[in-house]
């Protein structure tokens, strides 16, 4: 069944949209496209040779198997609840939703379907990742009292001016769009607990700066016309488990870029570090896959042991579609995403915004 040869819509032909399309059409999928735009549709159609459609309704009329859907934030809903209605399994691009009450009614309507919905949180599907994981599952780590975590990038800001930079499309800035991600692995590495107190702060630091040094990012620079999210979020987490957590985005910051997690266990620590810097933006790409583990050990003479783990490379955006398209043919929920957990992510941003406004 992993095999099966599946028809999917694709609901927005934006960068990401098209970069799902890349993946399935390699694994020979037939994929059928709705946006919008016109001047995106007829691009799509140019490059995959295929056809599209002007509303999700048309789509979804078709005979297809499941949507993929990576709009703007603020119109997931719509599609998500539209799709899952329509009998199709849903995969989202993260955030769930660009607000709490929005990703609710999109978790309530895969509750009542019965259908499938996935999130593209792709960073779990890191071989390096998974690795990580293991060590915490297995013990190895101890308990895991506090969790460093960071995904700040130099210079970064998706277009200022552009649906990211719009809370009421977006729904927020960095903590929203790169955040997300951080707080699904800090989630993900520490076995799902739940905020009970957060101290935060946003800033808004760089987006209207008159001599901001634009580096190209997702969309033309318009130099901070719509821009009234933040570009920072800093926060102190404390959790049910009693685990604590240092939480640091930034689309723009006077630092090197880095996008990693420390965990400090009873029994060992762990560096897992992925940062990734973009082409565009960085003088000096790199993409990391590295985790090292920290410990105290006695015999003889007490000593220290630092242990580097190494793990093969693997693309995770394909690997992810590989799971779901895979769950799509044997009607099997996705193996490592999972709605409830996606709602869980969008609850601690939720929480950590309104700890940055003092609510």
């Amino acid at each position: 069944m992993d095999n099966t040869e599946l028809r999917i819509g694709i609901v927005g032909l934006g960068p990401h949209g098209t970069n799902h399309v890349e993946i399935l059409t390699d694994m020979g999928h037939e994929v059928f496209g709705v946006d919008a735009d016109p001047k995106a549709r007829r691009e799509f159609q140019r490059q995959f040779d295929t056809t599209t459609f002007e509303s999700p309704a048309d789509l979804f009329a078709q005979d297809i198997d499941a949507a993929v859907i990576s709009t703007p934030n603020k119109f997931h809903e719509a599609a998500a609840v539209k799709a899952l209605e329509t009998g199709l399994d849903v995969l989202l691009e993260k955030p769930l939703a660009h607000t709490l009450e929005s990703a609710e009614r999109i978790a309530e309507a895969a509750e009542r379907t019965g259908n499938i919905c996935a999130v593209g949180f792709h960073h779990r599907y890191r071989n390096i990742c998974q690795v990580a994981k293991s060590y915490v599952e297995e013990g190895y780590l101890g308990e895991v009292t506090h969790v460093d975590a960071r995904f700040v990038r130099r210079r970064g800001v998706p277009g200022r001016g552009t649906w990211y930079t719009s809370k009421d499309i977006a729904g927020g800035g960095a903590l929203m769009d790169v955040g997300a991600h951080l707080l699904d692995m800090l989630l993900f590495l520490s076995d799902w607990p739940e905020i009970t107190d957060v101290m935060a702060t946003a800033r808004s630091d760089f987006g209207h700066h008159d001599d901001y040094a634009y580096l190209h990012m997702w969309g033309e620079d318009d130099e901070g016309r719509m821009y009234d999210v933040e570009d920072s979020v800093t926060a102190f987490c404390e959790f049910d488990n009693g685990m604590t957590a240092n939480v640091e985005v930034a689309w723009a910051a006077n630092m090197e870029s880095t996008h990693s997690y420390m965990l400090r266990g009873t029994e060992a620590g762990a560096h897992l570090d992925i940062t990734n810097t973009l082409d565009e933006v960085e003088l000096e790409v790199s993409e990391r896959n590295r985790l090292e583990l920290y410990e105290a050990r006695s015999g003889r003479s007490d000593h220290f042991v630092n242990s580097e783990i190494v793990a093969p490379f693997n693309d995770p955006y394909h690997d992810e579609l590989a799971a779901f398209t895979r769950a799509v043919a044997t009607d099997e929920s996705p193996e490592l995403t999972d709605i409830d957990q996606a709602l869980q992510v969008q609850r601690a941003i939720d929480r950590i915004y309104r700890a940055g406004r003092g609510d």
